[in-house]
């Protein structure tokens, strides 16, 4: 088939190189507008328009997906499918682009955790279980009917990075048997359940901050799962603080939600329930280092997080 494909981070690039080398044709690329980065303000491509340009295919980057012309410019490339991974909500007049529409490869099992950040929501609330969906796009969010699913386990210190990681190669595989049954025109569609559906929002700044009622598990789960971004910080004697790195702890020992307690190279920090180690850190606007070397310098007087 000839392939549109559409996205934009490393996790779209990953897709987007399989396709590149099986039997299908990709055709163009549409991705996000380069970004200015740094002090420098210099523009950075993404990570997919990387990837196009280094197999030779057309690169689109239109300012806004509802721009008419976009939708006539894929018209004129004549896919007969787009496949969308980490890109845009698509409006009708897209959608309609194509001989066959398009489908979503996105990071949950549908309809849980449909927006931006399925992944990250997953792993904060602690999910044990989650997945990729392959799904036919319609004009609202993660909405339309499914064509194939794959689950994935989250282990206890999986970070958003590696469970990313981890969907690739499940993802690609469930493309694969998508594509064949539209090729065919032989399959059959689930309906979602759309009153199971739940959220999974953009993540915002604030979504970081500790709530040391929270249980050790929670916070723990909240660190993998805001990692790189917005972290997972709390305040130190008025001073912002990032725990980079912890585990659960089975220290045997009463302390107050963020009340820290120090024993030989060891920093532990109290919760709602059970006990948090703190293995690295990182103040604001400093490198990342040992929690217990912070602590023999600079938190050596500090007592509790909040």
């Amino acid at each position: 088939m000839r392939i549109i494909f559409m996205g934009t981070p490393e996790f779209s690039a990953e897709f987007l190189k399989y396709l590149i080398k099986g039997e299908h044709q990709v055709i163009a690329v549409a991705t996000q507008p380069d970004k200015p980065v740094g002090r420098g303000m210099e523009l950075h491509s993404p990570p997919v328009k990387i990837a196009a340009l280094e197999a030779g295919i057309p690169v689109l980057q239109p300012n806004s997906v509802k721009d008419p012309a976009f939708a006539e410019e894929l018209k004129k490339l004549n896919a007969d499918i787009f496949v969308v991974v980490a890109f845009s909500i698509l409006p009708k007049e897209v959608l309609a682009a194509s001989k066959l529409g398009a489908v979503n490869i996105h990071g949950s099992l549908l309809p849980k955790y449909r927006g931006a950040a399925p992944v990250q929501w997953a792993i904060a609330n602690c999910e044990q279980i989650t997945g990729l969906t392959v799904f036919l796009l319609d004009e609202k969010m993660d909405h339309g009917p499914v064509l194939e699913q794959r689950e994935i386990k989250i282990e206890q210190n999986d970070t958003t990075e590696i469970l990313l990681k981890k969907m690739v190669a499940p993802g690609c595989e469930a493309l694969d048997s998508a594509l064949a049954k539209l090729q065919s025109g032989n399959f059959t569609v689930l309906e979602q359940n759309h009153e199971q559906a739940s959220p999974a929002p953009k993540l915002k700044k604030e979504d970081g901050l500790i709530n040391w009622n929270m249980s050790a598990l929670q916070i723990h789960k909240r660190l993998c799962a805001f990692t790189p971004w917005p972290g997972a910080y709390t305040n130190l004697n008025g001073q912002k603080i990032f725990l980079r790195k912890t585990e659960i702890s089975e220290l045997e020992k009463n302390l107050e939600s963020g009340e820290i307690f120090i024993r030989k190279n060891a920093v532990f920090a109290g919760t709602g329930n059970g006990i948090l180690s703190i293995l690295e850190v990182q103040a604001e606007g400093k490198k990342r280092m040992a929690a217990a070397d912070y602590f023999r310098g600079t938190g050596s007087n500090c007592r509790r997080f909040g």
